[in-house]
């Protein structure tokens, strides 16, 4: 409750952009008025919604419903509450969503941490700028990663058929973990983990079915949207493209063999992973995340959650083999990049516009990336001591 307090505080004060809103009015639309969801019309209502509460929102540049029906229903609930009531709740789902990234991450690192340890890093994790910005616009990229992470938690002990059902409800945001899933499958298959690739396909074909029985015009209703927003290629910019941006003389081609060098290394992950499990799975893994980050067409900061496990990997065996000085060098490390994002874009941040900072976006995962494979040998090539199999 206070931190849904904090947030309408800071809802009243700071302008930002709403990408929940639009989804927010066309399910409410849709139940309460029996209205096309994708209809022209939901900009307006979205609008007045805005206007009645006070809040410093403004509406996103695209102002149709974008997002597949699959995809709206996780909006549906909060569609039957007021705009101001639901938009402070989904607040503070997006803000527990993170939280919950933050501990599965660290959970997969296998960092032994303190309850005051792990806090100190939840909050400050809550207050990074990506996680900051995703709560304050509403993004729905924390939800959907949540869901995932939750998914791999529940697969890696056993319950696999609750995780494939989880995974299945993220189906519909392909483009944010399309990756992960195509790993994941490919990886189950090898492992013959058949009750985790029914439970997935059966529930992907139960909201299928569901959604066209409930309205059968959505997906020529929704593809049509698709097609006028993104009849351009413009619109695909991965960070591999900003990386590649940063030399203008050979741009073209770096675009290229960037996105070929690491699609090549997401093939060869996948190869190696298959069959595998334990800590070598958990590490090819935590590369796969990043890979996935750096190549998705969205580029969108708030991905950068998907950089938590391989981290807190890395912190971990840097903590691990060095002791105290280790210890002092993650914690030193973990604070430049939580706070030292805000160090960069103060004081001309907006929340009304995205915030690319390429140090962060860029910088970031490339870094852990390379200290992932920096750490490699100590995290899978270490045997056991003989007092360590006690």
């Amino acid at each position: 409750m206070g931190f849904g307090f904090l947030s309408f505080f800071v809802m009243n004060q700071v302008p930002f952009t709403d990408h929940f809103v639009i989804p927010w009015s066309a399910g409410r639309a849709w139940l309460l008025e029996g209205e096309n969801p994708y209809t022209p019309t939901i900009e307006n209502n979205a609008q007045s919604a805005i206007n009645e509460s006070g809040l410093l929102a403004v509406l996103p540049e695209t102002r149709e419903l974008s997002i597949p029906l699959l995809t709206l229903f996780l909006y549906l609930p909060f569609s039957l509450m007021p705009y101001s009531i639901s938009r402070i709740i989904w607040m503070v789902m997006v803000a527990v969503s993170i939280g919950i990234i933050v501990l599965i991450s660290i959970g997969f690192s296998g960092w032994k941490l303190t309850t005051v340890g792990k806090t100190s890093i939840v909050v400050l994790m809550l207050f990074w700028l990506p996680s900051a910005q995703a709560i304050l616009t509403g993004e729905l990229i924390p939800i959907i990663i949540a869901l995932t992470f939750i998914a791999l938690f529940l697969l890696f002990n056993g319950q696999e058929t609750t995780a494939g059902f989880l995974l299945a409800l993220t189906f519909s945001s392909f483009p944010i973990n399309g990756l992960i899933l195509l790993f994941l499958i490919i990886w189950s298959i090898s492992h013959q983990h058949w009750s985790v690739l029914s439970s997935f396909f059966s529930g992907v074909a139960f909201l299928l079915v569901l959604s066209w029985l409930i309205l059968p015009s959505w997906f020529m209703d929704w593809a049509a949207i698709i097609f006028n927003l993104y009849f351009e290629w413009d619109w695909i910019n991965t960070p591999l493209m900003s990386l590649a941006a940063l030399l203008p003389g050979i741009e073209s081609f770096l675009v290229y063999f960037l996105h070929a060098a690491f699609g090549l290394f997401w093939i060869v992950l996948l190869i190696t992973a298959l069959k595998k499990s334990g800590q070598i799975m958990i590490f090819k893994l935590c590369a796969v995340l990043i890979v996935a980050y750096l190549i998705n067409i969205q580029n969108a900061i708030f991905l950068l959650l998907l950089a938590g496990p391989a981290s807190y990997l890395v912190f971990r065996f840097l903590s691990e083999r060095w002791r105290l000085f280790g210890n002092i060098l993650s914690w030193g490390l973990l604070l430049i990049i939580s706070l030292g994002a805000w160090v960069l874009v103060i004081p001309d941040i907006e929340f009304t516009t995205p915030n690319f900072v390429p140090v962060l976006s860029l910088g970031y995962p490339l870094f852990i990336l390379f200290g992932l494979y920096w750490i490699r040998w100590w995290a899978l090539r270490i045997p056991n001591l003989p007092y360590e199999t006690l």
